[in-house]
């Protein structure tokens, strides 16, 4: 029954089934180490990689920068430390815009336009409707958003839920550390300006149109461990559900699969993959109880005592009301 589950899941993760996914962009800057994730498996990025939906790229504590150019309009670097998934999918709405990419943590430079507006969300704030250069960068306890030029939909969030929207125009920051709540700015912190990447200073050139000719493929790809994704397994509520569908053949794996059992109670979804025996049995119905059946009456077999019997020499009146069989009563004269 276990094996069963886990081929259906397998095919679930594999809807291709050898045909390659279209590509949504392409890598036209890799400065420094980045990672691709793609399915189950990683691998190296290069310059004129393309990219997928569903993408996860990682970046190194070294990298200066990694640019994706989008395929429909826009750009988006990445800086040093960089988690990220492109065109993220949510267990529940989470805007009336297609969101092009999740920003887990890291720093992050948006490029689009008034043709091609972007939208980008995070665990602490979203941003949408974006023409022009935002930089963002998420942190465990802080999250900082600058539009260097054009404007952008801001959407602070708090436990996954929406706190307030506000327009942000040129030049204007939110910046929110801790627990306080967040604080929109005409301008951007010091501490900010001087911690942010400073590839991210430069206005580089779009690069895609070196690449169209050239054809280049994934290298040496491995599969994932498990400190590879713990971060998006345990990411927030609303994603997790993707990466139990995504990587539950993983779960075959012995130390893949103790790791999920000792982190369990920060990603509940894996239950049914792990343990779904217990899960057939909780949802099990109850039976329902059966009602006693109400006894029977029956004649008694045993012979009544004495004293109740009837006796035969007693006259009995006739249920028909027969006046010559009936006794006569005081005031009554038979009728002749």
């Amino acid at each position: 029954m276990r094996s069963a589950w886990f081929l259906f899941l397998v095919l679930l993760c594999l809807p291709g089934l050898g045909a390659a996914a279209p590509a949504i962009g392409m890598f036209t800057i890799v400065d420094g180490d980045a990672t691709v994730i793609r399915g189950a498996q990683k691998f190296a990025a290069t310059e004129g990689l393309p990219v997928q939906a569903d993408d996860i790229v990682h970046t190194a504590d070294s990298t200066r920068i990694a640019r994706v150019e989008l395929s429909g309009g826009g750009a988006f670097d990445l800086g040093p430390a960089t988690r990220l998934w492109l065109r993220p999918r949510f267990a529940e709405p989470r805007s009336s815009q297609p969101i092009h990419l999740y920003l887990s943590a890291g720093w992050l430079k948006l490029t689009g336009s008034p043709a091609h507006k972007l939208a980008m969300a995070s665990p602490r704030a979203d941003l949408a409707d974006l023409a022009g250069v935002a930089v963002v960068r998420i942190a465990d306890n802080a999250s900082f958003l600058f539009i260097e030029s054009g404007s952008g939909q801001l959407v602070e969030r708090a436990q996954g839920q929406v706190q307030r929207t506000r327009r942000l125009k040129e030049g204007e920051a939110f910046d929110r550390r801790g627990g306080d709540v967040g604080a929109v700015i005409a301008r951007p912190a010091p501490d900010m300006i001087e911690t942010m990447p400073r590839s991210f200073a430069d206005s580089l050139p779009l690069r895609a149109s070196r690449f169209d000719r050239l054809q280049i493929d994934p290298e040496s790809p491995r599969d994932v461990t498990y400190q590879d994704v713990a971060g998006w397994i345990d990411a927030e509520r609303t994603l997790r559900p993707a990466f139990v569908q995504r990587w539950a053949p993983q779960a075959h794996d012995k130390q893949f699969r103790a790791s999920l059992v000792a982190g369990l109670r920060s990603h509940p979804e894996w239950t049914r993959v792990l343990f779904p025996e217990q899960v057939a049995v909780r949802k099990r119905p109850a039976a329902t109880p059966v009602l006693a059946a109400r006894p029977v009456y029956a004649e008694p077999t045993t012979p009544l005592p004495a004293r109740f019997a009837v006796s035969e020499s007693v006259p009995q009146r006739s249920l028909r009301g027969d006046a010559e069989r009936d006794p006569l009563r005081p005031w009554e004269a038979r009728k002749r």
